[in-house]
């Protein structure tokens, strides 16, 4: 392949992007957008269950009883450099940093827009990030800055921010997920994993004490041996 080629295609780079929005509902146009210097190199998706260790399910292994899952967590690492190398494709900071030859106004900006709390607001922005097949919504929750190269001056020509993004569901999407889960209606869910009537009864009704009646409704008889894939319905509670 030619270096021409080659160039071509990295000119052609779909960068990492960041939208910031002054609402939690994430609504109008964002007030900010920016498209990262470097793409990282890997992300982690951090998913959490709360367990209730007051009350184990499992005694003698001590596990505690599902309580709420916790949301997720982004984690990943961007790069910043003044000094151009290997770069590719267009960027929000590529100007700023080649006029000021050092990261730390960009970096600054940054951290500014992501990360600290408004006056208006009382809170930090929210962000949407989107990159090929990624797309998370979110609060920047702890960034942490390492410098790694130096002018003669001192200036900061290099450094790379560990970010973590903690997930946040707009107040309209959370409106619309409690009417979709609301006990009046009937739900349907498929049985997946180690998933348990009793769990699943509590997921829908928020207790787990209709297990037996949701087992009728479904005319199973044996609910401790349920069918990886198999549709469970959910009725209405009686008023």
């Amino acid at each position: 392949m030619a270096l021409s080629q080659l160039h071509d295609r990295l000119g052609n780079l779909e960068k990492l992007v960041i939208d910031v929005y002054s609402d939690n509902n994430f609504s109008g146009s964002p007030i900010e957008t920016f498209k990262v210097l470097y793409n990282p190199n890997t992300y982690f998706i951090d998913y959490k269950n709360e367990l209730d260790n007051d009350a184990p399910v499992n005694a003698a292994d001590g596990v505690g009883e599902f309580k709420s899952s916790r949301g997720k967590e982004l984690s990943l690492d961007l790069l910043w450099d003044a000094t151009s190398a290997s770069y590719s494709g267009s960027s929000t900071f590529q100007a700023d940093v080649q006029r000021d030859k050092t990261v730390h106004k960009v970096i600054d900006q940054f951290i500014e827009s992501c990360f600290k709390i408004k006056e208006d607001t009382h809170q930090p922005n929210f962000l949407k990030i989107h990159w090929g097949e990624l797309t998370f919504q979110g609060m920047l929750t702890a960034v942490k800055v390492t410098y790694t190269l130096f002018d003669n001056s001192g200036k900061p020509l290099r450094a790379k921010t560990d970010c973590t993004f903690t997930s946040y569901t707009s107040l309209t999407e959370q409106s619309n997920e409690q009417r979709r889960s609301s006990p009046d209606l009937t739900h349907y869910r498929k049985v997946e994993g180690d998933n348990s009537l009793p769990l699943m009864t509590y997921n829908i009704y928020k207790t787990d004490k209709y297990y037996l009646e949701v087992a009728k409704a479904n005319q199973l008889n044996n609910f401790r041996k349920l069918k990886q894939g198999q549709s469970i319905s959910f009725p209405p509670l009686a008023k």
